[in-house]
């Protein structure tokens, strides 16, 4: 428990089931619900109704077959605001057996009927590398230093990375390679003020 406590992501923790048996901090503030609030609830509860069938598919993987899985959905926080989510179910075993699963959940950034109309790039090893440091904020010549590699190659390593992901920029690059899960997102954060509102206005009008 002090593990899954200690992460930045948000957490829970579920018993082959289904059902909450311990969320941390981050995972609290993230669905606006209290780990008291949850114990013994499904996950399911969580999720807008259109998303249940798909992720008990992903969960009955976890918990079953004992695959890793990580896919894309929807939940709905304690204020009722829908919002998208990109899920990790990790199985846990013991003596070869499996007895929980653990989710951990990071941002999406951008709605998620979009998720599926970009082909996936294919970015070779060093372009990977290059993306990695990238995203670590590292300029040309830190990159250039780090890979034993002339500033020019770097260069056009990174031009073909921004090709690659159909941007012009390293900013874009970073935003459009967490959407496509080529870099973690960052962790899901609670929902800031006015959130709410704004997205039941998003629905009014879809």
């Amino acid at each position: 428990m002090s593990l899954i406590d200690n992460l930045v992501v948000p957490a829970s923790l579920h018993d082959v089931e289904g059902r909450f048996l311990h969320m941390n901090a981050a995972a609290e503030r993230a669905s606006g619900n209290s780990n008291a609030e949850l114990l013994g609830r499904h996950y399911t509860a969580l999720l807008a109704p259109e998303e249940r069938g798909k992720v008990e598919a992903q969960f009955r993987r976890a918990a079953e077959r004992g695959e890793p899985t990580d896919f894309e959905s929807e939940f709905i926080d304690a204020s009722g605001c829908q919002r998208g989510v990109r899920a990790q179910h990790l199985p846990l075993r013991s003596n070869d057996e499996i007895v929980g699963v653990l989710i951990l959940a990071f941002e999406v950034g951008r709605p998620l009927s979009q998720l599926d109309r970009d082909p996936q790039p294919r970015l070779t090893p060093r372009q990977r590398e290059i993306l990695e440091l990238i995203a670590s904020g590292a300029s040309t010549s830190v990159m250039a230093k780090k890979l034993t590699l002339s500033t020019e190659t770097v260069r056009n390593h990174v031009r073909n990375v921004l090709r690659e992901l159909h941007v012009h920029t390293r900013l874009e690059a970073i935003a459009a390679a967490r959407r496509i899960g080529l870099l973690a997102p960052p962790a899901l954060a609670a929902a800031q003020p006015g959130q709410e509102s704004e997205n039941q206005a998003e629905r009014a009008v879809s």
